[in-house]
């Protein structure tokens, strides 16, 4: 037990010396290659570890070298842009103008469901007040809101009635009921509303949605909104 002790505080502070000096960001901002490299490490130092017949050194060897080959790799994307676009993949727009992609969407693997959480995690559960909200190559979405939609969220008055969230009553085609439930609204309203926009039927809609100060949202499936 105390040979696997000595051997785990080794490999611990051997570890963290060589993720400070490969520069590493947290877990959540990680790249491709990065994240790998995580991966690669915790098998490195597991194996001397748990296994005593291992020698120290065959582990820590091969996890300074996959430091070294890391750091080369980042000075490489930094002179080849083309490179680490390749490696890493560009930011691509989820929403341009407060109208989704449909073709981005479907592109990154994202459902509407997501992408309406990542946007409440954001502070703009409305799609219409985003101007432009983008994938970036880490996995995170990054969201730039219209500027009146930052001023309206900055400017706190008694009289000013709260948007909320942005209820999904209509996802891809499919009606929402426990949207429906949420949002206090009937089908019969949602029909007059689908109606009053030219919409014949939920089968041409993308996302319909409304918030808590009944602000309606909707996209069509040809990319038109209203």
């Amino acid at each position: 037990m105390a040979v696997i002790a000595i051997r785990l505080f080794l490999v611990y502070v051997f570890l963290t010396l060589i993720v400070r000096f490969m520069g590493k960001r947290q877990i959540g901002e990680l790249q491709v290659s990065e994240l790998i490299v995580t991966f690669i490490l915790s098998e490195l130092a597991a194996a001397p570890i748990t296994d005593t017949s291992v020698p120290l050194l065959y582990s820590l060897f091969p996890i300074l070298l996959l430091a070294v080959f890391e750091i080369i790799t980042s000075y490489a994307y930094l002179c080849l842009p083309g490179l680490a676009r390749l490696a890493s993949g560009a930011p691509q727009a989820i929403i341009r103008g407060g109208v989704i992609d449909r073709r981005a969407l479907r592109a990154c693997r994202m459902t509407l469901s997501e992408l309406m959480g990542e946007l409440r995690l954001q502070g703009t559960p409305n799609p219409g007040d985003v101007a432009w909200a983008l994938l970036e190559e880490n996995g995170r979405l990054s969201v730039i809101p219209y500027k009146r939609s930052q001023s309206a969220a900055q400017t706190q008055s008694g009289d000013c009635e709260e948007d909320g969230i942005c209820h999904v009553l209509i996802a891809d085609g499919k009606p929402d009921e426990a949207g429906f439930l949420r949002a206090g609204v009937s089908e019969k309203q949602i029909r007059r509303y689908l109606q009053k926009h030219g919409v014949r039927s939920p089968g041409d809609v993308f996302l319909l949605g409304v918030n808590d100060a009944g602000t309606w949202f909707l996209q069509k499936k040809n990319g038109e909104r209203d």
